[in-house]
Formats: C-alpha cells, sequence, structure tokens
C-alpha cells in the first residue's frame, strides 16, 4: 500500500486578526475573501458550481522564555476596559524582529475579545489566563505581516476599497453603516481600513507560498477512494481498512529549552525501549503517556487511514498488527511511541462502503440574526423565538425570512435548497438532523448568529463515480492544504526573532 500524507492540523487563520467589529466570527472575512480556505471538504457533495447561500455553508477550498524575575502580565486596572490606561507607560511586552508590541496594544486586544465573549454570552476566561494567548496571537499577526511586506506584497485602495465591500455586503448593511458600526465600536476608520489591507497582504502572501503550490494527483484520488471503498476505485471490495492505534505522548513545553527537549526525548526513547523489549504498552501508557487516551491504554480507537495525523498513518500503514513503531515520533506537541494494536476491514467499514454512493439530503430555510456588538446573543434568541410563535401560528416561514434574515438567503425566502452531509457548520446540521419535515427549531446559535431552521424535506440520492472524484480532489487538497499551511507558519514563527518582555506563564 502506498503511504498517504494525511493532515488534521487545525489551521492557524485565527492569528490572522479577523475583524472585531459587526460580531464577524473569526477568519469570517478570509472567506468572504478567497472563497474558503484550508477546511476539510470531507463529504462535500454539492456541486461545486452549484449556487450556496453565504453565512452558513462550510467555507471551501489556515523565541526566548521570559525570566521568572521579569513582572507578571496583568491589566493595573484588574480588568477589562482603558479607565485609566491614558496613565500608563507604554511599555514594551514583545519584540518581533524589528517592530514592538506594547502593553497598551495588548490590553486594548484583550478588551476586544472579552467585549466580543460577553455580547456572545460566554466565559470570559481570567485576564493570567487570556493574556499570553492574545500576546501569541498578535505575535503571529506581526510576523505574518512582516513576511507580507518583506515579500513586496503591496494591497492598494482600491484592492481595499473591494475588501470593504465585501465584509459590507457579508452583513448586508452598506459601506456607509458599515463605517457608523466600526467607528461606534471606537476604532477609526483608517485604522480598520490599515488592518483590512495586513489582512489582505497576508492573503496574499499564503496564496503564493502555499496555496499555488499545491497539487493532487490521480494516484492519490485513486487511493483516497480505495480507503473508503468508493465506487470508481480501484479494488477495496471489502470495505475501507481501518486502523487501531495507540500511542505514549511525551510533551514538550512550548517554551522548552535544548536541553529540555533533548531530555524529553530520551525518556521516549527509554520507553520505546521498554516497547519493544516486550512490556505491557497499554500499562506503559497508562502510567507514563500524557495524551488524553492515556486511561484506555493510548489507544485511539478505530480509525480509516485517512482520519489518522499524518505522521501517524505513514508510520503504521505498512506494519502488522501488535508491531510498535521503531523510532520515535516528534510532532508539535512532542515526542511519541506508537503501536499499531489492531487493523481490520468488513463489519461496519463495509457496510458503510456499501452504502458510500447514497447519501440523505435535506431541503432546508432559514433565518439568521447576526450578533455582536450591537446584537447580543439574548436578544436575537428573543426576538427569532418571537419569530417563531408567529410562525407556528400561521405565518409564512419564506415571508417572515425575506423581512427579518440576514443572510445572503434571504431574498429566496431563506432558501438553501438541498444540502449534503458536512455542507453546513455542525451546530445548524446537528440541529436540523434532529427535525422532522415540516417543523420548525427553537433558536439555534452556531459561529455565525443565530437561526430559525425549517426543514421542508429528505431524499435519497445516488453520487456518481465522477462526482465523487471531484469531492475526493477536493478534500485531498485541504488535506494537504492544511498540513502545508501548518508547516509554513511554523517556519515563519521559527524563523522570527520574538523576545518577550514579560513572564509568559499563568
Amino acid at each position: 500500500m502506498k503511504r498517504q500524507a494525511v493532515s488534521f492540523f487545525s489551521t492557524a487563520l485565527s492569528s490572522l486578526g479577523a475583524l472585531r467589529v459587526l460580531g464577524i466570527p473569526q477568519g469570517f472575512l478570509l472567506f468572504a475573501l478567497l472563497g474558503g480556505a484550508a477546511v476539510p471538504a470531507a463529504a462535500q457533495l454539492k456541486a461545486p458550481n452549484a449556487p450556496r447561500a453565504t453565512g452558513i455553508f462550510v467555507p471551501q477550498a489556515g523565541g526566548s522564555a521570559a525570566s521568572p524575575s521579569q513582572p507578571q502580565l496583568r491589566d493595573p486596572q484588574g480588568s477589562g476596559g482603558g479607565s485609566g490606561r491614558s496613565q500608563l507607560v507604554d511599555e514594551v511586552v514583545a519584540i518581533v524582529n524589528s517592530s514592538v508590541i506594547t502593553r497598551r496594544e495588548l490590553l486594548d486586544r484583550a478588551d476586544e475579545i472579552e467585549g466580543q465573549l460577553r455580547a456572545a454570552n460566554r466565559p470570559v476566561p481570567a485576564r493570567a489566563e487570556l493574556m499570553p494567548e492574545v500576546l501569541e496571537r498578535l505575535v503571529m499577526e506581526r510576523v505574518q505581516t512582516q513576511a507580507a511586506q518583506e515579500a513586496g506584497i503591496r494591497v492598494n485602495d482600491q484592492e481595499v476599497d473591494r475588501a470593504v465591500e465585501s465584509v459590507a455586503q457579508q452583513n448586508r448593511v452598506s459601506v456607509t453603516e458599515l463605517r457608523a458600526q466600526v467607528e461606534r465600536s471606537g476604532m477609526t476608520w483608517n485604522k480598520y481600513r490599515d488592518e483590512l489591507r495586513k489582512q489582505v497582504q497576508v492573503i496574499r502572501l499564503r496564496e503564493r507560498e502555499v496555496d499555488s503550490k499545491i497539487q493532487v494527483f490521480d494516484g492519490e484520488i485513486d487511493n483516497y477512494l480505495a480507503a473508503r471503498g468508493a465506487a470508481g476505485a480501484p479494488a477495496a471490495a471489502s470495505g475501507p481498512a481501518e486502523f487501531e492505534v495507540a500511542q505514549i505522548l511525551v510533551r514538550v513545553p512550548e517554551d522548552a529549552s535544548d536541553a529540555q527537549k533533548t531530555a524529553l526525548r530520551g525518556k521516549a526513547q527509554e520507553l520505546l525501549k521498554q516497547a519493544q523489549g516486550g512490556a505491557d504498552f497499554a500499562q506503559l501508557a497508562q502510567t507514563a503517556s500524557e495524551g488524553p487516551e492515556a486511561a484506555k491504554g493510548g489507544s485511539l480507537g478505530y480509525r480509516e487511514i485517512g482520519r489518522l495525523p499524518a505522521l501517524f498513518a505513514n508510520a503504521v500503514v505498512d506494519l502488522q498488527p501488535g508491531a510498535v513503531v521503531p523510532e520515535v515520533i516528534e510532532s508539535a506537541n512532542g515526542f511519541h511511541v506508537l503501536k499499531l494494536v489492531g487493523k481490520r476491514t468488513g463489519g461496519a467499514a463495509a457496510t458503510q462502503a456499501a452504502a458510500a454512493s447514497r447519501i440523505t439530503q435535506t431541503q432546508v430555510r432559514h433565518i439568521l440574526i447576526r450578533t455582536g456588538p450591537n446584537m447580543p446573543e439574548a436578544e436575537a434568541r428573543r426576538q427569532l423565538s418571537t419569530l417563531r410563535d408567529r410562525i407556528t401560528h400561521g405565518s409564512d416561514f419564506a415571508d417572515a425570512a425575506r423581512r427579518f434574515s440576514q443572510d445572503g438567503s434571504a431574498q429566496n425566502g431563506g432558501e438553501l435548497g438541498w444540502v449534503s452531509p458536512g455542507e453546513l457548520v455542525p451546530e445548524f446540521e446537528q440541529a436540523m438532523n434532529r427535525m422532522r419535515p415540516g417543523e420548525v427549531s427553537e433558536p439555534v446559535v452556531t459561529p455565525f448568529g443565530v437561526h430559525l431552521i425549517k426543514v421542508e424535506n429528505r431524499r435519497e440520492v445516488e453520487v456518481s463515480p465522477e462526482k465523487q472524484r471531484d469531492f475526493a480532489r477536493a478534500e485531498v487538497r485541504e488535506q494537504k492544504l492544511r498540513a502545508a499551511y501548518e508547516d509554513w507558519m511554523r517556519q515563519l514563527r521559527q524563523a522570527a526573532y520574538v523576545e518577550y518582555r514579560m513572564n509568559r506563564q499563568r
């Protein structure tokens, strides 16, 4: 069997600093401008050129440690808010290559994030926990922006104008209304445009350095389809193979020194020797592993090869059940000792393969109210609950969607058409799947806001081999894009000079 490079690393899109006004979710601007990024396209079975509404479909295609003697990073006011902040000395909290991040920038960003969480009625972490995460986000934003500038990428005013128009259109407001809301949030319009310009710069850099270099070959599509027993794939008559992998994880702290890394690698090597020498792997995992599955003997459960992290998949794909991977595997989390516990085909896997060419589609409508500083989640829920009462007493759902929905589907009465599994964001899809045709949901919260959902109908449909290859190509590309984007981000971070002027320990 050929090795398959598969990755499920999460993307780092949030570090691009997506807009923090109008309740726009992290990364939303990027999708508005590009039509999507490195997001898995599993089960994306809608025709690639079919029209789709915005605001609900899954987007398609992501230093030196401070001394303990340094001051703890905290807001002198004790909590959010800018009261008295003008009296603060605007000291430097980090140096990123040739630029600095100031304490005022850090506190202002923390205020913005806390404001978003409160507006969404979500828990706000303690400042001691929040501030290190906010600082690292600022560092990554600065690293990417500097890389784009050094690469000579320029974004002119006309491109910024188009980006502004795109954001306004996505939020169903005019540019004038967008500007008013930005300024009410406390950000000047010029600063907003500057932030937008930086984001577009980074997007252009990523397109050039990562996206444009990803290629998908026919053999990779064949392997992907064969692993899932899909029609049109070579072999796989008995269903896709599933692998049970167990791991012992030795975690490496993000700011570990070279000496610490060497010591932790030595610990992993010793555990590998014990596993190779006949020690009970499950018992070793229970006592020594720092992974979340340690209590289960390190087992990750049975998974298809495409659902394993790339490093794990490549390490075990050619092994026989019971074999221990002969070397320690290093990842961003630390060092891994791996064992292939079992491998199977048929059974549930064969049943899934037999059903691979048929899917259930749902015909659905929705009404969306976007949440943000001017529309708290609780108020959106109240408005939609009132609207639901009217609909259940005879008002027309489509008419209400045209009048009140803030999604691009409003002009079509909230109609999203026939959607397939995996096309909608999970919160929406899970609520939709629990409903019967004709039913109207209670308010449903997703990253885009609060929705009322109405299921119109359901049907079973066949998926042609040609369509399966189209979707397989898209998913393989996005899996490769995720891995490439993660590697690119890591390389940018490692190449940057970052000096922290405060203690980042919580």
